[in-house]
């Protein structure tokens, strides 16, 4: 369906802010742009984890409106674990959705890989976040999310070019 033949989506309710737009509808579903940071050092892989969960994620986050995604990621990494950047090349993007506050929410992680050792200078400067180096080969044991990470991670490794993998659950 071309963009022009395709129908606009219909507001469900109002709200204080304005219309509110129907969740279902994957063309009205806010969308949230995460940066991520793909640090590997020989056979081991910086990886992030909410306290009390089991699933792990790239470390990095939420782009705040005005920030450049570049931007975003020296900020976050400085903020989560006192690492700052040295050269970036970008490795992917991740679609996927989300469940957020009851609401669906399309996701775009866009991942650098990041040209920087980093072995024993890291730590965590969030209470409620830990940062590990896992073994590559533990990948496939763990649960990372978004899910599409075990895909991007090898294919990036073994031939440095970037990709888009598409829309999957979170």
């Amino acid at each position: 369906m071309t963009p022009s033949a395709r129908p606009l989506a219909t507001p469900t309710a109002s709200t204080a802010d304005g219309p509110a737009v129907d969740p279902t509808d994957p063309v009205a579903a806010p969308v949230r742009i995460n940066v991520r940071a793909l640090l590997v050092e020989g056979d081991r892989i910086l990886l992030a984890n909410e306290r009390g969960q089991t699933w792990f994620h790239l470390l990095g986050g939420r782009v705040e409106a005005g920030e450049t995604v570049q931007g975003a990621l020296r900020r976050l990494l400085d903020e989560q674990a006192g690492i700052e950047l040295d050269h970036l090349t970008f490795a992917g993007c991740l679609e996927g959705t989300a469940i957020e506050r009851g609401e669906r929410v399309r996701v775009l992680d866009v991942v650098f890989a990041v040209d920087r050792s980093w072995a024993g200078e890291f730590g965590t400067r969030l209470d409620d976040l830990d940062i590990v180096s896992a073994s590559l080969v533990s990948l496939p044991d763990l649960d990372l999310r978004p899910a599409t990470l075990r895909q991007l991670i090898p294919e990036w490794l073994l031939h440095a070019r970037p990709a888009w993998y598409g829309a999957s659950g979170r």
